[in-house]
C-alpha cells in the first residue's frame, strides 16, 4: 500500500504529527512519500521518511503585544488566496499522478482530500475537533467558495475532509457534541467516517524515557527544577514569549525556552532563560524531564504534557487552544493564564505551581492512565485497511 500524506507547515505541531504517522505506517509495511514546506522536511529526514516540498504560506511575522495584525485582503484568511490555492492543487495533483498513492492523508493541508478527489483516491484529514470552532468555519467560508471559482465541481471543493476524519485524541475529552458551528457540523456530515485514535505524539508514549532518563540524556541534573517553555512553531505568540522571556530568569528554576523556527532567539531583546534556543528534536524528552511546561496550547504540546505526567501552565493566544488547555485544568494537571495576566502573574504561577505537590502526583497519576494508547499506530492500521477496501471497489490494489 501506497500513503502520500500532506501537511500544513508553521504549524509545528501538524508536522511533527504527521512525521509520527508516516513512521507508524512504514512499521505497518506501506510506502510512505510526505508533502510539506522546505523548511519542515527536515523533520521527515530525522524520522527516515521520504518527502518532497511543498509551496506554503509565509509565516506570520513576529508582532510586539501591543501590534495589531495586518487586516486579511478581502477580509478572508490567507488560506483562500486563489493563487495558494492554484498552486496547492498543482502540486498535490502531480504528486498524486507520479506516486499513485492507495490514500492521500492531510494534516490541515486544505486542498490536500479536494486534490485526491480530483484524482480519484480515497483522502482523510487528522485534526482534533477543537479546530471545528477555529479556524475551520473560516476555511468553509473563504476557501471553498474560492476554490469553486478556481473550477473545482461544488460537491467535490465541499468535501475538504475527504472520506476519513481521524481525531487524535479520546472522544471522552474531545468530543463531538463540543463542535457548535454549524458549518462545521454539516462538513462532518459529509464524511464516510470518525474516529477518535487517541493521542498521536513523536514517539510513543509508552516507549518515552523515564524522567531520569531523559534528565541524563539532557545533561540536567536529577534535583534541579527544571521548567520547559515552547509556545509553538508560528510567530503568533510572540507577544507573550516576549513578554516571558525577559521574567524566565525570576522563576526559581533552570529554565529553557523554545521560540520557535519562525522567532529567531536574537529577536528577543530579553532572553533571561538559562537556555534558549530556535528548535529541539527532543521535546518529548524535555517535556519529561520538566517540572513545569508552560505552553501556548496547541493540540501536541498539550497531548504530549498530558501523557507523560508533566504539569502545565497554557497561554493560550485562541479559542481553540484554550479548549485544548482547558483538559489540563478538568484533569487538574494544570492552569490557563489569560493573556493581560502574563506580564504581572507569570512568574508568581510558575513558582506556585513548581511548588505544589499534589499537582505533581495528580499528573504523573493521569499520564499513567493516558500513556496506555498509541494513536498513531491506531491510525496507520485503519488507513491501510481502509485503503485496501477502497481499492477494491475501485476495482485495483496498488
Amino acid at each position: 500500500m501506497r500513503v502520500l500524506l500532506l501537511t500544513f507547515f508553521h504549524g509545528l505541531g501538524h508536522v511533527v504529527r504527521t512525521a509520527r504517522v508516516g513512521s507508524a505506517l512504514v512499521a505497518a509495511g506501506a510506502e510512505v512519500l510526505v508533502g510539506t514546506a522546505e523548511p519542515a522536511r527536515h523533520i521527515m529526514k530525522a524520522q527516515g521518511l521520504d518527502s518532497f516540498p511543498l509551496t506554503e504560506l509565509p509565516p506570520f511575522p513576529p508582532r510586539e503585544p501591543a501590534e495589531e495584525p495586518p487586516p486579511a485582503p478581502g477580509g478572508r484568511i490567507r488560506l483562500a488566496d486563489p493563487d495558494y490555492l492554484t498552486t496547492c492543487l498543482a502540486e498535490e495533483r502531480a504528486a498524486i499522478a507520479e506516486f499513485r498513492p492507495d490514500m492521500v492523508v492531510s494534516d490541515f493541508r486544505v486542498t490536500g482530500a479536494v486534490s485526491a478527489a480530483l484524482e480519484g483516491v480515497p483522502a482523510a484529514w487528522i485534526v482534533n475537533s477543537g479546530f471545528f470552532e477555529f479556524p475551520f468555519p473560516q476555511v468553509l467560508r473563504d476557501v471553498v467558495p474560492q476554490l469553486v471559482e478556481l473550477g473545482v465541481p461544488r460537491e467535490t471543493a465541499r468535501r475538504v475532509l475527504g472520506d476519513v476524519l481521524y481525531i487524535p485524541d479520546w472522544s471522552r475529552f474531545d468530543p463531538l457534541s463540543g463542535i457548535a458551528a454549524r458549518e462545521s457540523a454539516t462538513a462532518l456530515g459529509t464524511l464516510s467516517e470518525i474516529r477518535h485514535v487517541g493521542p498521536v505524539l513523536k514517539e510513543a508514549p509508552d516507549g518515552a524515557p523515564s524522567r531520569a532518563e531523559a534528565r541524563e540524556r539532557l545533561g540536567v541534573a536529577a534535583d534541579v527544577p527544571l521548567v520547559y517553555v515552547s509556545l509553538g512553531g508560528t510567530a503568533q505568540g510572540y507577544g507573550s514569549l516576549t513578554t516571558i522571556a525577559a521574567r524566565l530568569g525570576a522563576v526559581p528554576a533552570h529554565t529553557v525556552l523554545v521560540t520557535g523556527p519562525n522567532i529567531p532567539p536574537e529577536r528577543l531583546r530579553e532572553r533571561t532563560a538559562d537556555v534558549v534556543m530556535a528548535y529541539t528534536e527532543d521535546s518529548m524528552a524535555w517535556t519529561r524531564a520538566a517540572d513545569l511546561v508552560v505552553t501556548h496550547g496547541g493540540h501536541t504540546s498539550t497531548m504530549e504534557a498530558l501523557c507523560l505526567g508533566t504539569p502545565l501552565l497554557a497561554l493560550p493566544g485562541h479559542a481553540e487552544q484554550e479548549w485544548n488547555a482547558s483538559r489540563a485544568v478538568s484533569l487538574g494537571t494544570g492552569e490557563i493564564l489569560p493573556a493581560d495576566a502574563v506580564a504581572d502573574e507569570f512568574v508568581p504561577t510558575a513558582t506556585r505551581l513548581l511548588g505544589d505537590q499534589g499537582l505533581a502526583r495528580r499528573a504523573r497519576e493521569v499520564g499513567e492512565v493516558l500513556a496506555g494508547r498509541d494513536g498513531a499506530a491506531e491510525l496507520a492500521s485503519h488507513v491501510l485497511a481502509f485503503a485496501s477496501l477502497s481499492a477494491l471497489t475501485r476495482g485495483r490494489r496498488g
